[in-house]
């Protein structure tokens, strides 16, 4: 039997941890902007008293300090008291709005292709560099664990445009190397290769904890009635046709007009228990529940209930399908190519391209292990400098429309620099507030670019015992606020080693997507962002505690002695819109998609961002920076 009633004593929520919250940090980051130097602008320290971004725990990601001026912005009331910006007398080839890869593949791109001596500037909000590629770092037992906090592998290379995977070349990543780094039988010789399911209470009425190797084993005890189960088993198990007496085109017709989870309700017929066992089922995949996922998509990617349908995937992609979907098509590479920090590595690597002073090195398993000199990024010798805790709020043409005013906000000064060309690399939805100079249309395109917000939670455990009795790598949890746990990776690399054993230390992934069910998906993108704007770090550290220790007490788990630090990273514009049919009819396949109407170039001002790919993964944001560097440089 599992305990529901855990105290916050018993979960370890009063336990003195490792813990270097960014909130703790708030003081320290805007004293040290205060009084230091604008070219060297600090914030919050780890520990030792260096600025270390990775090290810091508690709420990461889209942390307090990173967003408020471009709140205020938004909500037009940032110029009542931001007077004249202050001139710093800099003037630079390009400045870059963005320093996610789609910003630092961009600064790569125009000294690849454009000028080679030319002089950049990398503007970006947060404390770190990367974006959504983030990268969490704990102390452990005498051991550095490192875990991703936001983009997780370099999905598919396999599917990579030609632009993309000559800048995985350029930057020293050889994609082929995971082969060996990646233990892919490393929990199954460990005893730890199942997966289980716990239903929580809260949601199904009792805790129960399943483990097995097929769905009836999973489902067989499960909190739900008996049709329930026998329905998801028969989803689960696959091979039947729910769409019988319809030609293969006429199955695809039809779920071009309805959703996934429209599919599996009036189609399958799931409905109650069933339906609720699978509606976060395309959340981690896409961000958005099964009833804003397009059943066309659910079928070209297998989800449950699709692979007895017979269609013909021999040809090419289906019409109608989304970049996704078509990105996918024909693709079959292992789930293998994956940094120990995940993507945060590769922006590491475009970094020490840029900037080899910052982050020394020469080879892709040294990047793993080399620290990054957070003091040299933005070091006035340096061609390309970046500078990090600078919201930019202004990138205005001249008169002479040959350069450009580009002012931002650091340590709560206004400041402006002069460039010769702007790359938005930044979020589509505040390019509207930051570039005046784009036309109405464009404006407007950009308030339809909604992100599905997402939380990626690292624990870093003294030993992972529990795990490995209950015979499990992870576990899922149906219609609860975390949608799955999992023991991180298995990837050794150069210097970096991964667990040997589970009385190792090693890092638990904590996911979830908080776009809301039963609106469309911009709606629900919206309702799910406030919902995480509501929630503390403490909320979603108790949350985490409890889910272990109801799911694997009875194995030995304890909280408060196993758990040694926590890092929640918070993603309020996480997933890129998921544009496909049927809810974007009006302009999907057709186009142009607000994406494509925003990115269209104004001037000297260019955007990049992974929205302008119409999907998320790390090709798209490179690929959009590729694309926008070729206009500006044929544009100069």
């Amino acid at each position: 039997m599992t305990r529901s009633d855990w105290s916050d004593e018993e979960l370890g929520m009063r336990r003195r941890i490792t813990r270097r919250d960014f909130l703790d940090g708030v003081a320290v980051s805007v004293g040290a902007l205060a009084a230091g130097s604008l070219l060297g602008g600090t914030a919050s320290a780890d520990s030792r008293g260096t600025y270390y971004p990775p090290a810091l725990t508690g709420m990461r990601g889209s942390h307090d300090g990173a967003f408020e001026v471009a709140h205020a912005l938004r909500d037009g009331t940032f110029w009542d008291n931001a007077g004249s910006p202050d001139s710093t007398g800099e003037s630079y080839d390009l400045v870059v709005v963005g320093a996610g890869i789609s910003g630092l593949s961009a600064a790569h791109f125009y000294l690849r292709d454009v000028d080679p001596r030319a002089r950049i500037l990398i503007l970006d909000p947060h404390d770190d560099f990367g974006g959504h590629a983030k990268r969490n770092e704990f102390q452990v037992g005498g051991r550095t664990l490192i875990g991703y906090g936001g983009s997780q592998s370099i999905d598919t290379p396999s599917a990579y445009p030609a632009e993309a995977a000559q800048l995985l070349t350029d930057v020293g990543i050889d994609v082929q190397k995971f082969t060996t780094y990646y233990d892919g039988s490393f929990y199954r010789r460990n005893g730890a290769g199942g997966r289980a399911v716990f239903f929580a209470k809260e949601q199904w009425g009792r805790d129960h904890l399943a483990k097995g190797s097929s769905a009836a084993q999973l489902l067989a005890d499960a909190p739900m009635d008996d049709e329930a189960k026998r329905l998801l088993i028969e989803v689960l198990s696959g091979g039947k046709d729910y769409l019988p007496g319809l030609t293969p085109e006429q199955k695809l017709e039809r779920l071009r007009q309805i959703s996934y989870g429209t599919y599996l309700s009036q189609v399958v017929g799931l409905t109650g228990d069933a339906y609720r066992y699978l509606e976060g089922s395309t959340l981690g995949g896409a961000g958005v529940n099964v009833d804003q996922f397009p059943a066309l998509d659910a079928a070209a990617l297998g989800y449950s209930g699709t692979s007895g349908l017979g269609l013909d995937f021999s040809g090419g992609p289906w019409p109608g399908l989304s970049k996704t979907g078509q990105r996918f098509w024909g693709h079959k590479d292992p789930y293998i190519f994956h940094f120990p920090d995940g993507n945060a590595s590769v922006a590491r690597a475009l970094v020490r391209k840029l900037n080899p002073r910052a982050l020394p090195g020469s080879t892709m398993e040294d990047l793993v292990t080399s620290p990054c000199d957070y003091r040299k990024l933005d070091n006035p010798g340096s061609r390309t400098r970046i500078r990090l805790n600078s919201t930019v709020v202004l990138a205005k043409h001249r008169p002479d429309g040959k350069t450009l005013d580009v002012s931002y906000v650091q340590g709560g000064r206004l400041y402006s620099v002069r460039a010769g060309g702007v790359v938005l690399a930044c979020w589509n939805a505040m390019i509207p507030h930051i570039a005046p100079d784009l036309s109405a249309e464009q404006k407007a395109a950009g308030h339809q670019a909604v992100k599905y917000p997402l939380i990626y939670a690292n624990v870093a455990l003294t030993n992972w015992r529990a795990w490995q009795r209950l015979g499990a790598s992870g576990i899922s949890f149906p219609g609860g606020f975390w949608k799955s746990a999992s023991l991180d990776f298995p990837v050794s690399m150069g210097g970096y080693r991964f667990s040997s054993g589970p009385d190792d230390p090693i890092i638990v992934h904590f996911e979830t997507a908080l776009t809301k069910p039963g609106l469309n998906p911009q709606a629900g993108a919206k309702a799910g962002r406030g919902q995480l704007a509501r929630t503390p770090f403490a909320d979603l550290e108790r949350s985490i505690r409890d889910m272990l220790a109801r799911s694997l007490s009875p194995y030995g788990f304890d909280p408060a002695a196993d758990i040694a630090g926590l890092t929640t990273n918070r993603w309020a514009h996480g997933f890129a819109r998921y544009y496909g049919l049927p809810f974007d009819a009006a302009f999907w396949p057709a186009g142009p998609t607000p994406a494509d109407i925003i990115g269209t170039p104004a001037g000297r001002i260019t955007v990049a961002t992974t929205d302008q790919a119409n999907h998320g993964f790390v090709d798209g944001a490179i690929e959009s920076a590729y694309r926008a560097i070729q206009h500006l440089g044929g544009y100069l």
